[in-house]
């Protein structure tokens, strides 16, 4: 791990690497011990030690004359409650940036940080922001360019099958070197097909990901999990990303509430467990994924990784043997790349999903990593019995 990390994090991430917990005990650190990230911190980190309180207030009041300073401060109040698990709207993430006085570089971090996405160089909208943040303008003046290319943004189409000139390199380099807002407006309207909101890359391996798991003969060599079986969306969403365990303990909590049971009754996640399960796939939305209707998200792209990843001994082709803690760090570093490659943040030991992830790497042998997930998460959610 980076030289950069919080003694708190530092921490974290070595009780999840250090191989010694049991699962029961790796669960029960989540949820008594685990120290995640609050907003107030993630704020602070970019506030370079000036008075957060009032740079948020007077941000929000110029960029914003017309909105009541009571509310205004009552918001930021909430932002900085240090107990508090309040989050940001990506756009106002956006707008903090600005706020905030960030460079592009820390922009692209304090995004990530506060959505797991960084910047996104396809999208029309944040092409703009990018654009402005670059220069040095402030928001009004970004909301004002952006109210120039709304006719542009409107032609933008999601493209089916995404061409390799449409990927983030390229369109990177063809922003940054832009001179004008005018260039930047004509790139807009002459590129608008190559442009969109959902991340090309991230589709691509998803896809891939997706295709060894529906046919296992396509890689005979390595997936013998299901010998001449064609894998459906809802077999995929059963036994790789286990949906048997955190969409079945979602479906009961949200019946135990409608059904106003009270006391020991009723199944309240907490809040480990809803961090976890946020936006957790369903076979619609993996569905959405596969016809580009929907956005590939960060979990199913980590837990698809790690469903089809062959481990280093095959990445490498290499005969000597690689250590436990060799191979933690092979597939650490290679799922991170990945993450880095789609657009998305990499692996945070303080966040409960990620840490849990992390954990579940930390095997003595590859061929256990499916178990310990499977153990984790079923200790964690319970498990559908079958034919319910």
């Amino acid at each position: 791990m980076g030289a950069d990390m919080t003694e708190m994090t530092r921490a974290s991430y070595q009780q999840a690497a250090s191989g010694l917990l049991t699962v029961q005990e790796a669960v029960a650190f989540l949820e008594k011990e685990a120290k995640t990230r609050t907003l107030r911190e993630k704020l602070e980190k970019f506030a370079k030690g000036r008075d957060l309180r009032r740079l948020l207030v007077d941000g929000l009041m110029k960029n914003h004359p017309d909105m009541n300073k009571d509310s205004v401060e009552r918001k930021v109040r909430g932002w900085l409650n240090p107990s508090g698990e309040r989050s940001i709207r990506r756009q106002d993430a956006i707008e903090l940036c600005f706020i905030l006085g960030l460079s592009l570089a820390e922009a692209d971090q304090f995004v990530a940080m506060i959505s797991e996405e960084r910047l996104h160089w396809r999208s029309p909208e944040e092409i703009v922001y990018i654009f402005a943040l670059q220069r040095g303008m402030d928001y009004p003046d970004a909301r004002e360019l952006m109210k120039r290319t709304e006719s542009v943004l409107a032609e933008t189409k999601e493209g089916r099958d995404p061409d390799e000139d449409s990927f983030t390199p390229l369109i990177r380099a063809e922003v940054f070197a832009l001179g004008s807002q005018d260039e930047l407006v004509d790139y807009l309207r002459r590129n608008a097909g190559r442009l969109g909101r959902f991340h090309n890359y991230a589709y691509r391996l998803f896809m891939e990901m997706i295709r060894v798991l529906e046919d296992p003969r396509m890689d005979a060599g390595e997936f013998q999990l299901f010998e001449n079986e064609h894998m459906t969306v809802r077999d995929i969403l059963r036994e790789y990303l286990f949906g048997e365990n955190v969409l079945y303990a979602k479906e009961r909590a949200r019946a135990s509430k409608k059904a106003k049971l009270s006391g020991e009754e009723q199944l309240i996640l907490t809040r480990i467990q809803e961090s976890i399960a946020d936006n957790w796939p369903d076979e619609t939305a993996l569905s959405k994924m596969k016809s580009r209707s929907m956005d590939v998200t960060r979990k199913v792209l980590i837990l698809l990784f790690l469903a089809t990843d062959p481990g280093p001994e095959d990445v490498y082709d290499d005969e000597e043997e690689l250590t436990p803690e060799e191979v933690f760090e092979d597939l650490h570093t290679r799922l991170d790349h990945m993450l880095a490659l789609c657009g998305f943040s990499a692996i945070d030991p303080r966040s409960p999903f990620d840490w849990l992830i992390l954990y579940c790497l930390c095997v003595p042998d590859m061929l256990d990593l499916d178990a310990r997930m499977r153990d984790m998460f079923r200790e964690m959610f319970g498990e559908r019995e079958s034919g319910n």
